[in-house]
């Protein structure tokens, strides 16, 4: 039957039956055999094609799947064409009858009267074989929209595990020496992409200041010196591959480490362009009294590895936010400046950028030379540079401060453009004073300023990179008044007037994860579960994480109790 129905046997079985009019004992035998032979054959390609679909759906292979299905017909028609022999033998219908009826139903022909033979219509005056097969294609088109949603799901949950998500940084950051620095009060927020999220938790249930940076260690994979003290630091994923982290132009890491038996943790701007992601350079001054920086300089050499945390901070600008940029910087405050420059060259952005800098002189002109290069391949770039003092015959630039006279004929429309300034405070806030002579409005000027903790002495005789030393000052704090409960840990301490929160759990032994101290970086973001508190800055707390109770335990003060989850 399947060779005369195109069925692809060989073996014309139905057409032979045509010559047997009556079904007699040799007969019964012959059909009898070939019907067991066609019952076996067809239920044996039917589980072989079903594999092969299940693979081919699998796969996404749609010729595959043609392929299978053809398979599971082919199947399907030895069987039954094997199993409507056997039941023809056993009700006694002579064998050309019943041949005929099967040629009948395959072919779809009206008969004119009833045969024995005749398979029932099924519903809808469909063929139950046509229902039968329609059946199995849908089952098979069901598994392989299932198939192909779990797919999508999967994919789904992988881009969203390797997205970044913000992480709560918030604009600048109090940094060491060198590459520290604090966030000025005029600093508008910007909501940028921060580190990816390594905990547990989704985005959308855990709120942005709870979100902690990345944090783990990195390998120093070379070292550059660019001046007599300052010194590039190139940081590579251990385990080979990408950083492990993306982050914005003007971010920074905090690094940790103990140093003479003392903890050490100082933050440092991030000097490389995010486009490159396989490292990440900091580039930091030594400071003869800057603990973390010597450690960096005389301690440190290629192959180490080095405790790191992050990205934090919004003093970032990626080309999107203005269509052009000014960049005003100071000293070591060329570091963010020189990340902010590379991701847009690299990136070939349209809109212009202006770097005004500011060096005590040629010998301190930190990347000197890429700049000149850079300046050089991309016409939009304009760097115009001073010197505070100059020996050499060769520099032919301007000299002394950056003033109101030098940034105007520098910067064409200077009222107009998004201005970024990072340097020493001295120098920030003559540069302020400067823009806002010249007609600059105040929230387009965005500043990280080098120097200590706003508010604080910083934690170690360290003094900023173009600042005279600060001088020593003994400080008295008031009676303490009020108590501070820390829920988790259990423990209870005296609070100060004048003492924030992250102090008081500091004296107490309790932990709370900080990096700027300065309420800009949103780390030491902890419940406040009974009290009020007053904050002086809060440029790390979102307003919806403020309104569920949240705080800024570096910013945090109180004249009466509190109690803190911590």
């Amino acid at each position: 039957m399947m060779g005369c129905m195109g069925g692809g046997g060989s073996r014309p079985f139905y057409a032979s039956l045509l010559d047997m009019p009556e079904l007699t004992p040799e007969a019964r035998r012959i059909i009898e055999a070939e019907a067991q032979w066609r019952i076996g054959w067809g239920s044996q390609a039917v589980n072989v094609a079903q594999v092969r679909l299940y693979q081919a759906l699998a796969a996404n292979d749609p010729a595959a799947m043609l392929q299978a299905a053809a398979g599971i017909r082919e199947g399907l028609l030895r069987l039954e064409s094997g199993t409507a022999a056997l039941r023809a033998v056993e009700t006694g219908t002579p064998p050309r009858q019943f041949a005929l009826a099967w040629f009948r139903d395959q072919m779809a022909i009206p008969a004119s009267e009833a045969s024995p033979m005749v398979m029932n219509d099924g519903p809808w005056g469909l063929f139950w074989y046509h229902l039968t097969t329609m059946a199995f294609l849908a089952v098979a088109l069901i598994l392989a929209l299932l198939i192909q949603y779990a797919r999508m799901r999967r994919i789904g949950g992988l881009i969203a595990r390797l997205t970044p998500t913000a992480a709560g940084s918030a604009p600048g950051v109090a940094r060491a020496p060198g590459a520290a620095f604090v966030a000025s009060a005029t600093a508008s927020p910007n909501t940028g992409t921060a580190s990816p999220n390594t905990g547990t938790a989704s985005p959308d249930t855990v709120p942005a200041t709870a979100r902690k940076p990345w944090s783990g260690k990195l390998r120093v994979a070379a070292i550059f010196r660019e001046t007599a003290n300052v010194k590039t630091f190139r940081l590579m994923n251990p385990g080979g591959g990408h950083i492990p982290f993306t982050f914005q132009p003007g971010q920074f890491l905090s690094f940790s480490a103990e140093v003479d038996g003392k903890p050490l943790r100082r933050a440092y701007t991030i000097a490389s362009s995010p486009c490159q992601r396989s490292y990440v350079e900091v580039s930091v001054k030594r400071e003869e009294k800057g603990a973390e920086s010597r450690y960096l300089h005389d301690q440190v050499a290629i192959g180490d590895s080095l405790q790191v945390s992050g990205p934090s901070g919004s003093f970032t600008f990626t080309g999107e936010e203005a269509d052009s940029i000014v960049l005003i910087g100071g000293g070591i405050g060329i570091t963010p400046m020189m990340c902010v420059i590379r991701c847009l060259t690299d990136r070939s952005s349209p809109g212009d950028i202006f770097f005004l800098y500011g060096a005590r002189s040629v010998e301190d002109f930190v990347f000197r030379e890429e700049l000149e290069y850079l300046e050089k391949r991309h016409a939009n770039l304009h760097v115009i540079a001073t010197m505070g003092s100059v020996v050499e015959s060769t520099w032919r630039g301007a000299q002394g401060p950056i003033s109101r006279e030098f940034i105007a004929r520098s910067v064409p429309d200077i009222a107009r453009r998004r201005i970024h300034i990072c340097g020493p405070p001295a120098m920030m806030e003559a540069v302020q004073a400067s823009l806002l002579e010249l007609g600059v409005a105040k929230n387009k000027i965005k500043t990280e300023a080098f120097g200590p903790a706003l508010g604080r002495a910083p934690s170690g005789p360290e003094a900023a990179d173009d600042s005279p030393p600060l001088p020593e000052v003994a400080v008295t704090l008031p009676t303490a008044t009020a108590q501070v409960e820390f829920s988790i840990s259990g423990k209870t301490g005296a609070l100060g007037p004048d003492q924030c929160v992250l102090e008081a759990a500091e004296a107490n032994g309790v932990a709370i994860d900080f990096s700027c101290r300065v309420g800009t970086c949103g780390i030491c973001v902890v419940p406040l579960k009974a009290g009020t508190v007053t904050m002086e800055v809060e440029e790390g707390l979102p307003a919806e994480d403020k309104a569920r109770g949240m705080i800024l335990a570096c910013q945090a003060k109180s004249v009466g109790n509190l109690v803190v989850e911590a």
